[in-house]
């Protein structure tokens, strides 16, 4: 006669599902801590005997839970190794997980397939260690069912993401739990659905005639019940260990904020804004203003100023709200001194109290710096606007009588005949001018200096301007032997709009350094253009010699203003050593950008771009102008 097992004992049932639920949630909590911490094998092993345990418990507890009037005994060596096989499953899936290298998911799911195969393998060798008077069957779709449940488990260890536990530790947090939840379904379920579908079939008497030892029923119980409080006391004591460590961290935290709060330099100040009390204050607070705890409640005889007091108000009524407030404040000491702080006003929320700390810090020297600190700019200011007043003022004075001077010496020169007094007067004439060139430098810089020059807008003829620059040195280069070049790209518009002048002064001076600084070989003048459709563009004019060059550690001294390379009074090239500065400050009030390249014995290359706008094309006599400009030159089609 066949009997199924349809009627369960509900307590052991509920005896085995529990004891499923804590062995998952403590294996669980065990795989965090070895992820987190990467543990040795001994620590992975007590974890996978703790949790094959624990399955193995949870299945014959649940054989045991089935109505049957058959008197059972469990074959020895089947029943050690039902249980062997879930820790060694155990083992395999937590060796997976303690290396990153292995925490994959397709590791992490080849070790879930084992496990699972260790549940089954382990169900079906209990099955076989029952002895009983009778035989055993078990149908096709319970086991079917079975298996689905249990390989629910690679399923969940294939989609593993380490952001489950991204945060600190917490013995119960909602994702442990739920998945805690589902393993124990799956688990058990695998267990019960297998077992719906055992049936038995009753004999007369029960012979066993073999030579394996047999365990009695009652024993198994009495290791089952073993098992079981060893599952219970492990939870209790990752329980009372997970307590401890909650109390040791608050404890620590305690005792930083604490050292902290009596410890900082900084005042700190926490009130009850409710009860409008005053809960503590630090030692700096009190060593500082001299106030104790008590003489802090009324803030209104402390705070300087009206304003103050109202702007103090509302930052604790922000803080109450939930904002942080960023204020100066000007206290009142109690030895009658004043004191500038920079106080933060921030809140902390604990359960359904909310309070507010202040915390200070004494900026009275560093107010009193920047006070000091503005003084002096006002001073430097106003002593720099004098400088530039007394130099411009001077520069004129200057230049008006030696006007005159050049002026009555070319009158001279039309009357003398004399040789002689020809030659004196042509040295007075270049010393005058090389005087006015200075002057002007001068007067310029000193305009640039003090923002006092404004750039003029107008509709010029770039490429006439090139060569009517160009044409001023061409003496000076025939003279010396030099080869003078101007290269004009074909797309550079004829007219652009900008102040000619100012771009005339540019261009001399730098041709003429070029000139100066060159004692055979060739200067180059190019332009080069990059525009857009709106007429706007970029022009890059370039001034390439072949002279004595600059050592590279002296290039950042070029556009220093009276600052000469070489400094001896003898030197083979005078100036004054504005003329590159003037060039640098022209450039930038153009909004444009100037560099230069350069290699002693090899030349230097000046390279000065400004953005411009294209005039009128239609301009009268542009080309004929540029034609007539540059026909003493030789001219590079680029």
């Amino acid at each position: 006669m066949l009997q199924h097992p349809h009627h369960y004992r509900d307590l052991l049932v509920l005896f085995s599902v529990v004891i499923a639920l804590l062995s998952c949630f403590s294996a669980l909590d065990l795989a965090e801590r070895l992820i987190r911490e990467r543990r040795g094998h001994k620590f992975i092993f007590m974890l996978s005997c703790f949790l094959g345990t624990g399955m193995w418990s949870m299945h014959f507890i649940g054989m045991r839970a089935m109505r049957t009037e058959m008197t059972m005994a469990y074959d020895l060596p089947l029943l050690l190794l039902s249980l062997l096989v879930p820790i060694a499953a155990s083992y395999a899936l937590f060796l997976l997980f303690s290396s990153p290298f292995t925490r994959s998911r397709f590791f992490l799911a080849f070790g879930g397939v084992l496990f699972s195969s260790g549940l089954v393998i382990m169900h079906y060798c209990g099955i076989l260690s029952m002895k009983f008077y009778g035989d055993y069957e078990q149908s096709l779709l319970s086991t079917l069912a079975s298996l689905a449940f249990a390989f629910i488990v690679p399923v969940i260890a294939y989609f593993y993401n380490p952001g489950w536990i991204a945060g600190p530790y917490n013995m119960f947090t909602l994702k442990k739990v739920l998945l805690v939840l589902v393993l124990t379904a799956c688990l058990s379920g695998s267990h019960y659905a297998a077992m719906a579908g055992i049936s038995f079939s009753n004999t007369s008497t029960f012979n066993y005639t073999g030579t394996v030892p047999l365990l009695p029923d009652s024993l198994l119980g009495v290791f089952l019940g073993g098992s079981f409080l060893l599952i219970v006391t492990l939870v209790l004591i990752l329980l009372y260990r997970d307590r401890q460590r909650v109390l040791f961290s608050a404890s620590f935290n305690e005792q930083r904020y604490t050292a902290l709060f009596e410890s900082s330099p900084d005042m700190v100040l926490c009130i009850d804004p409710s009860r409008k009390k005053i809960i503590s204050s630090n030692p700096s607070l009190q060593h500082m203003t001299g106030y104790e705890k008590e003489e802090l409640s009324d803030y209104n005889n402390i705070l300087c100023t009206p304003k103050d007091k109202a702007t103090l108000k509302e930052a604790v009524k922000r803080a109450v709200d939930g904002y942080s407030s960023k204020l100066e404040l000007e206290i009142r000491l109690k030895e009658g001194v004043t004191m500038i702080c920079s106080t933060t006003v921030f809140p902390l929320v604990h359960d359904t109290q909310k309070l507010v700390y202040l915390v200070a810090e004494d900026i009275t020297a560093f107010i009193q710096f920047q006070q000091q600190l503005i003084v002096a700019k006002e001073a430097a200011e106003s002593a720099d606007r004098m400088k530039s007043e007394f130099l411009t003022t001077m520069s004129h004075e200057i230049r008006t009588p030696l006007n005159g001077i050049i002026g009555i010496n070319q009158l001279l020169a039309e009357d003398i005949d004399n040789q002689e007094l020809q030659e004196l007067l042509r040295l007075q004439y270049n010393s005058s001018q090389a005087l006015l060139s200075v002057i002007n430098d001068v007067l310029d810089f000193s305009r640039l200096d003090s923002d006092g020059l404004k750039l003029q807008n107008e509709i010029f003829p770039l490429q006439t301007l090139l060569g009517e620059c160009s044409n001023l040195f061409e003496a000076a280069a025939k003279e010396k032997g030099l080869e003078l070049k101007l290269g004009i790209e074909a797309n550079v518009p004829e007219m652009v709009s900008g102040d000619s002048v100012r771009i005339r002064q540019i261009l001399v001076n730098l041709i003429g350094n070029a000139v100066k600084f060159t004692p055979g070989g060739e200067v180059s003048v190019g332009v080069g253009y990059s525009g857009t459709q709106d007429g706007e563009g970029e022009y890059t004019f370039k001034i390439k010699d072949t002279g004595i060059g600059i050592s590279p550690d002296k290039l950042p001294l070029l556009f220093q203003p009276f600052t000469q390379l070489d400094a001896a009074h003898n030197r083979h090239y005078p100036g004054t050593g504005l003329g590159l500065a003037i060039c640098r400050k022209l450039v930038e009030l153009m909004n444009g950008r100037i560099m230069i390249e350069s290699e002693p014995g090899r030349g230097t290359e000046v390279i000065f771009c400004l953005t411009l706008q294209s005039g009128d094309k239609n301009y009268s006599g542009g080309r004929e102008n540029i034609e007539a400009a540059t026909k003493p030159l030789e001219t590079e089609a680029v």
